[in-house]
C-alpha cells in the first residue's frame, strides 16, 4: 500500500480539492491508478494501491489560466508531507524545460522571452523552496512559478506550432488534413450547411443505431442516405458514424431488454453495422465503428464485454467493406476517471490492445471535451494538449481529433440535463469569443501535427438536442457563432 502525504495551503483551495476529489496519481506507464483521499490537519493523504513512485495530479488555479490540471513531479513515499503547491510548481517547471529541450533539439527557434519566463519561474521556484517554513511566503512564490512556467508552456506551444506550419507548408503546399463537423439532421436544412464547402472540407454523417434502427428489425435510412448524398454532392470527404456509442441516449430503446446480455447484444451489433456499411459500400471510406467503449456503465456490460463488443464490430465492418479505414473513438482520454471506476484498462491501452490484436483499426479518434463534468475531461491548456496528442501518437496509426468547447455557461435546454460547464475551470466565464479563440487554436495544433488525419468539430448547433452544453457551432436560430469564421480561415490559409 503506498502513502504520500501532502501539506495544502490554508484557504479556501484546501476546501474545493476535499469537495471535488479530482485528484489522481499515475505511475510510470502514465495509467491512474485507484486512489484513496483523506483530509484532515491541513494534510491530504493519497492511498493507492502500488508503493511504486509516481506523479499526482489535481486541477489548481493559476493567473489567466484558470484551474486547469496540474502534476507534479516523479515523487516517492517518505514519513515527512510535501508541500503540494511547491511540488505542483517543480512539476510544470520540469515539463516545460524537458519539452523546451526536446523540440530545441529537433531545431526550434525559440525567442529570448522564453528564456526569462523560465528564469523567473526557476527563481520563483527557488524562493517558494526556500521558504517552506513560511507557508504564506512558499505559496505565492510557487503560484508565481507556475504562473510563469504556464506563460512559458503556452508561448513554447505557439512557437512550436508556427514554426511546424511554416515547414510543412513550405514542402507540401497546403495540407490533406480533414477538417469537418458532425451532420445532424436534412443536410439541406442544417445550420451552416450553405457555407459548409467553404468552411470545411468534410462531413462526418451521424449513423446513431438509436435513429437509424428505432424499431428492432426496421431501419430508417432516408436521412443517412441524405446526409452521404449531400455530402458526396459537394465534394467533400466523407467519414460516418460512430455506428456504435456506448452511451444510453444513443442505443435504441428495444435494446433495453436485452440489459445484460451480452451474445443477444452483440448480435444486434454486428448485425446492425454488417448493414450500414454494407448499405454504404464504397461511398463512405471511413467509419467510425464505435465510441466510449469500456469506460461508461451502460446495458449492464462489463467492461470485457464491451472490450469484445467492440471488436466484433471492428471485424465486422473489415469484412463488409475491406477497403474501408475503420476509426475507434474514445472519450476522457487523460484518462483522469479511471481513480475512481471499477473499469481499469484505460482508453490508451484499449487502443493498443485492440490494434495489436488487428481487428481492422486504420486510426483513432481522439474526443476533447475540457472543462466539462463526464464525459468530458478536466480543464487543460494547450501544452497539455500538444503532449496528450504526442502520447497518442505512439500507438502508430493516424488520429482523428474531435473538438468542443462552451460558448455560455448558462442552461442550455437542448443539452443533455447530466452535463455541465464547469465554470470554475475556465479563466473566465466562456463567451462566443472565448470559444472561437479556443477553437482556432486547439484546431490550428491538431492540424500542425503530421499524424493527426482529421479535426472534426463534434457540434453543428445548439438548435438541436446535442451532449455538450453551448457546444455549437451555431446558435438556436441558426446564425454562426465567431468559431465559424475562425474555422473558415484556417481551412482557406491551410488545407486543400
Amino acid at each position: 500500500m503506498g502513502v504520500l502525504k501532502f501539506r495544502l495551503p490554508s484557504n479556501e483551495i484546501a476546501g474545493k480539492l476535499a469537495s471535488q476529489r479530482r485528484v489522481y496519481t499515475t505511475g510510470l506507464d502514465r495509467t491512474p491508478g485507484r486512489l484513496g483521499l483523506d483530509f484532515r490537519n491541513g494534510l491530504m493523504t493519497c492511498t493507492s494501491d502500488s508503493s511504486e513512485s509516481g506523479r499526482l495530479f489535481t486541477p489548481w488555479p493559476i493567473a489567466g489560466f484558470g484551474s486547469p490540471v496540474v502534476g507534479t513531479a516523479t515523487l516517492g513515499e517518505r514519513a515527512a508531507p510535501y508541500v503540494l503547491a511547491l511540488e505542483l510548481a517543480r512539476g510544470k517547471l520540469n515539463d516545460v524545460r524537458n519539452q523546451s529541450a526536446d523540440w530545441t533539439q529537433l531545431g526550434l527557434r525559440t525567442e529570448s522571452t522564453l528564456d526569462d519566463l523560465m528564469r523567473t519561474s526557476r527563481r520563483a521556484f527557488v524562493r517558494a523552496a526556500l521558504l517552506a517554513d513560511d507557508p504564506d511566503a512558499s505559496y505565492a512564490a510557487a503560484q508565481e512559478s507556475l504562473e510563469a512556467s504556464s506563460l512559458a508552456g503556452a508561448q513554447l506551444t505557439e512557437t512550436y506550432l508556427a514554426q511546424v506550419l511554416q515547414n510543412r507548408l513550405a514542402v507540401a503546399g497546403r495540407l490533406s488534413t480533414n477538417l469537418g463537423c458532425v451532420l445532424s439532421g436534412d443536410p439541406d436544412k442544417a445550420a451552416g450547411s450553405a457555407t459548409w464547402p467553404s468552411t470545411f472540407n468534410t462531413a462526418q454523417t451521424a449513423a446513431s443505431w438509436k435513429d437509424v434502427a428505432p424499431s428492432e428489425g426496421k431501419h430508417r435510412w432516408d436521412l443517412l442516405d441524405a446526409q452521404v448524398a449531400w455530402a458526396r454532392k459537394h465534394h467533400l470527404n466523407v467519414e460516418g458514424g460512430p455506428l456504435i456509442e456506448f452511451r444510453a441516449a444513443c442505443l435504441p430503446d428495444w435494446i433495453w431488454l436485452w440489459d445484460g446480455d451480452v451474445d443477444t447484444i452483440s448480435s444486434f451489433v454486428a448485425d446492425y453495422v454488417r448493414q450500414v456499411v454494407t448499405r454504404y459500400r464504397g461511398k463512405v471510406p471511413i467509419w467510425h465503428v464505435a465510441h466510449r467503449p469500456a469506460g461508461h456503465d451502460v446495458l449492464g456490460l462489463g467492461e470485457e464485454d464491451q472490450i469484445r463488443i467492440t471488436a466484433r464490430a471492428l471485424q465486422v465492418a473489415r469484412q463488409a467493406d475491406p477497403a474501408a479505414q475503420l476509426c475507434l473513438g474514445i472519450d476522457r482520454p487523460w484518462m483522469e476517471w479511471m481513480s475512481s471506476s471499477r473499469f481499469q484498462l484505460g482508453p490508451l491501452h484499449l487502443c493498443d490492445y485492440l490494434i495489436r490484436s488487428d481487428v481492422g483499426i486504420s486510426s483513432v479518434a481522439l474526443e476533447i471535451a475540457p472543462g466539462y463534468s463526464n464525459p468530458g475531461s478536466d480543464g487543460r491548456d494547450l501544452f497539455e494538449f500538444s503532449r496528450l496528442l504526442d502520447l497518442y501518437s505512439l500507438l502508430n496509426v493516424p488520429l482523428n481529433v474531435t473538438l468542443v468547447a462552451p460558448s455560455a455557461a448558462t442552461p442550455d435546454p437542448n443539452a443533455d440535463a447530466n452535463v455541465k460547464v464547469e465554470v470554475w475551470q475556465w479563466p473566465a466565464p466562456p463567451t462566443e469569443a472565448s470559444q472561437a479563440e479556443w477553437a482556432a487554436r486547439w484546431t490550428s495544433l491538431a492540424v500542425a501535427k503530421p499524424f493527426v488525419r482529421a479535426v472534426n468539430w463534434l457540434q453543428p448547433s445548439d438548435g438541436i438536442t446535442h451532449l455538450y452544453p453551448h457546444g455549437g457551432l451555431h446558435r438556436p436560430d441558426g446564425s454562426p457563432k465567431a468559431a465559424v469564421a475562425r474555422l473558415r480561415t484556417i481551412r482557406g490559409d491551410l488545407l486543400a
